[in-house]
């Protein structure tokens, strides 16, 4: 025999069946938008996460920039230091009295060829100027050959002093530079300071909605298992409705049946007697309405 279920239980199920079924699509649509907005937050992220990491880079691009014109600056720094240091050694080894004892040298000599030439002079007197003059003569060489190397120190001195101004001007040039790279890294501070702030806000944000996300999933699947527990429920009573509506069917038609079989025999009955009774009659056995 069936375990008969109430048509109410059954209808109660049904729509509680309903509702958790309504409250699962209603979980699952904000679960979905839930997850919508974490990704767009975290779209948003990576966005301002690659404007950031091109900020670094140039950053980074300009505070090697920095680095590069500095050590430029420091070896432009250090050559016109290093010709500096040559240049005293050079004007030290030139002095000064070398121009001066040649150009001396000259006029004595000049002064003796003239003496020589306009003057009346005894013998001795001009053998000792010729003898003099041969003594001048040949330090005017020596000296002719210290002017020489004097004056090629006095060039290179002069060569040297232009190339250290040179050399100075590419300095505080590269300085400059330097100073510019430096000051546009400084500026980019600012801007990566306040996208990393953007950053982590947005980390945060998408990470609140991610844990809002997985809460209504854990609802969402909470309230599945419940409609998958409800839904059996409802479908063992309906199949419980179906058998007893199926065993009042066979029962209905047994009693059909059994009731034909009745009326069946019934008649069979009247007409056995309705043939007895006419049997009687024909042979004058039976006397009706005495």
């Amino acid at each position: 025999m069936v375990r008969r279920k109430s048509l109410s239980e059954l209808e109660q199920g049904e729509i509680k069946l309903q509702s958790l079924v309504e409250r699962r699509a209603a979980l699952n649509e904000e679960a979905n938008v839930l997850r919508q907005e974490r990704d767009l937050v975290h779209d948003k992220k990576r966005e301002v996460t690659a404007t950031l990491r091109e900020l670094k880079d140039r950053r980074s691009e300009f505070i090697g920039l920095a680095r590069e014109y500095r050590h430029k600056r420091d070896e432009f720094q250090r050559r016109a230091k290093e010709l500096i240091e040559l240049k005293r050694k050079l004007r030290a080894r030139s002095g000064t009295s070398v121009g001066e004892e040649f150009r001396a040298m000259k006029r004595q000599i000049s002064e003796m060829e003239m003496r020589q030439q306009t003057a009346t002079l005894t013998l001795s007197e001009e053998n000792r100027l010729l003898e003099g003059l041969k003594v001048k003569m040949r330090r005017l060489k020596e000296l002719e050959v210290l002017k020489a190397d004097e004056d090629r120190l006095a060039k290179e001195v002069k060569d040297l002093d232009a190339t250290t101004t040179d050399l100075f001007a590419s300095a505080d040039r590269e300085h400059k530079a330097a100073g510019e790279a430096s000051e546009a890294a400084r500026a980019l501070d600012d801007n990566l300071d306040g996208l990393m702030r953007t950053v982590r806000t947005l980390a945060d944000e998408g990470d609140k909605h991610h844990e809002a996300y997985l809460e209504a999933r854990a609802k969402a699947d909470e309230v599945h298992a419940k409609v998958v527990e409800m839904r059996e429920k409802v479908l063992v009573s309906r199949e419980a409705r179906r058998a007893e509506a199926q065993e009042s069917r066979d029962l209905l038609r047994a009693q059909n049946r059994a009731t034909r079989r009745a009326l069946y025999d019934e008649k069979r009955l009247e007409e056995s007697a309705d043939a007895a009774l006419n049997a009687l009659l024909q042979k004058g056995g039976v006397e009706i309405g005495r």
